[in-house]
């Protein structure tokens, strides 16, 4: 039986370490919350509302945009924008209201697994974040919430493909399955996402953004991040049998993103909860 480490007992080092550690989560997930709480703009969430509307009345779905930087350009595939299009019926008040409810309960689904485990440091840091980015009405909390609860699952391939659809790179997460020579998995994942994304060829492309903007993140050196991604994907290959399969997958996902934004380490979710034994004692403080 595993026995949790006293603290006391620690080198003076290691206990001066997890000290600072524990402080600086503790601090940044204060400012995270403040920011959140005093810039509640769903800025974000315009990108899908404007889209909406868009189909709405007839518009572009990909209109071109004076900046590829603005919160207001639409980088999903068509079924998104389809199923917000009800929403904009809504004052937009209640609307955003609504949208921040879903936000904000799928921050707290997607930290259960953490919770559960007592990773307490964990969801001292990842709980903020979540909460930050619903400010700004971003979808990424209902997209780690369902991959949460859903990669070791049946399901799991079903909402890979969902994801992808919505930041085209989550695909990744299938190479889990390629390296446990799950097949059917992995095509099932690309075929869901390849479907999604395929009514996007009945509007007009020409103003899709595929610039990474100011937000480029190694992509900017594209040779560097050809070598960096297959790197990564060859380290989820070899470790896809293991505990820190999920944990390589979402860093793969991570170095992968064209646009890098700090909400982006919440992908580590996916492998962090599975990496905590049970009770917590590692990660729990």
């Amino acid at each position: 039986m595993h026995r949790p480490t006293n603290v006391t007992s620690l080198p003076p080092a290691v206990r001066l370490t997890r000290i600072v550690a524990l402080a600086v989560i503790l601090g940044l997930a204060i400012v995270n919350l403040y920011w959140a709480i005093t810039n509640w703009t769903l800025s974000d969430a315009s990108a899908y509302w404007n889209a909406a509307l868009r189909l709405r009345d007839g518009g572009a779905l990909y209109p071109v945009l004076a900046s590829v930087d603005a919160s207001e350009v639409y980088r999903y595939a068509p079924w998104f924008a389809w199923l917000t299009v009800p929403a904009t019926y809504l004052p937009v008040q209640l609307a955003g209201a609504l949208w921040s409810a879903a936000l904000l309960a799928a921050s707290a689904v997607a930290l259960v697994p953490l919770l559960r485990a007592r990773a307490w440091l964990l969801v001292a840091f990842f709980a903020p974040i979540l909460v930050g980015i619903s400010a700004v009405g971003n979808v990424q909390p209902l997209l780690i919430a369902s991959l949460v609860w859903s990669v070791e699952r049946r399901s799991g391939p079903l909402w890979i493909g969902v994801a992808a659809s919505l930041k085209i790179f989550p695909i990744l997460f299938a190479a889990v399955y390629l390296g446990r020579r799950e097949w059917l998995r992995a095509t099932a994942a690309v075929a869901v996402a390849a479907l999604l994304w395929a009514p996007a060829f009945l509007y007009d492309l020409r103003g899709y953004a595929t610039e990474a903007g100011q937000a480029a993140s190694l992509i900017a050196v594209p040779i560097l991040w050809a070598v960096v991604v297959a790197a990564f994907v060859g380290v989820t290959l070899r470790l896809a049998r293991g505990r820190y399969a999920w944990l390589a997958a979402a860093a793969t996902v991570a170095v992968s993103l064209p646009r890098l934004f700090v909400y982006d380490v919440t992908y580590l979710m996916l492998g962090t909860a599975g990496s905590v034994p049970p009770g917590g004692s590692r990660s729990g403080r």
